[in-house]
């Protein structure tokens, strides 16, 4: 407990990341984290002058993130949700409770949309639906047996388990919000905002065989309609593109892990 206090203590009082939205329309100026797992070690952002930050999941678990945020940042945050917010919590209950721990200028999301300036943000978790090794039904096994998501995230009325078959039913709905959101016009730039990748070919090696299911999806044309894609999950930094989109992932990872991350890792749209 003593630690917890400590480090929340050094939280507070270290100077925020200063931001400062443009009220000329120009480059956007986005700080990228995913996979900061401030869990097992709590991360203190760079001094930089940024106008958004974007969080794309795995930040610490439950609500802790959240106020993480709220207090190492003074500007516009997106947050997406990741499967280790959710740890020791509900799939439904807890994103409740993150957007209920927010501050004014702390953005939790899920199948929403953000227009800040030019850039419009389509921001959702985007679980897969265990399709991508081209069996679901073996995947969906696999996945549920060797995963830890499955034995301590809760759903449903009476908090059982989470099942593959909640997580293919909440991939439904955010392909749909996507779908339609892409074929909506839009002037400047669109970005999506997710915790799980894409596509496979951005999702690196570290996942062999179905469980490799529960970490990428195969939405090839829907990022063929956006302009940026952010991820994280993988622990696999990445910034690349796939045709006219540049995906990017700047993920953190366990203590130890050799992820690619950088702590200064700005993009301008």
């Amino acid at each position: 407990m003593a630690d917890e206090v400590g480090a929340k203590a050094k939280i507070e009082s270290a100077s925020p990341v200063h931001c400062d939205i443009r009220a000329v329309p120009g480059l956007m100026k986005i700080l990228i984290y995913s996979d900061l797992h401030n869990e097992f070690d709590r991360f203190q952002p760079p001094p930089v002058d940024v106008d958004l930050v974007v969080l794309a999941g795995d930040i610490d678990l439950l609500t802790r993130g959240v106020r993480w945020a709220n207090e190492s940042f003074d500007c516009p945050v997106i947050y997406c949700c990741g499967n280790h917010e959710l740890y020791k919590g509900h799939i439904d209950r807890t994103l409740d409770k993150m957007k209920a721990a927010a501050g004014s200028h702390v953005r939790v999301m899920e199948n929403e949309i953000l227009i800040q300036g030019h850039v419009r943000f389509l921001v959702s978790t985007a679980w897969t639906d265990f399709t991508g090794t081209g069996d679901v039904v073996a995947a969906s096994s696999v996945c549920a047996r060797e995963m830890t998501d499955f034995r301590v995230i809760r759903a449903g009325e009476n908090y059982r388990r989470l099942r593959p078959s909640d997580l293919i039913e909440k991939n439904r709905v955010t392909r749909d919000f996507l779908t339609r959101e892409l074929a909506t016009p839009f002037a400047g730039k669109t970005i999506v905002v997710n915790h799980h990748c894409p596509i496979p070919e951005a999702a690196g090696n570290d996942q062999e065989g179905h469980v490799s299911a529960a970490y990428f999806n195969r939405w090839h044309n829907l990022l063929a309609q956006a302009d940026g894609w952010i991820f994280g999950h993988t622990h696999h930094a990445i910034d690349d593109y796939f045709g006219q989109c540049r995906l990017i992932s700047n993920p953190r990872g366990y203590p130890s892990e050799i992820t690619g991350f950088d702590p200064y890792k700005i993009v301008e749209f």
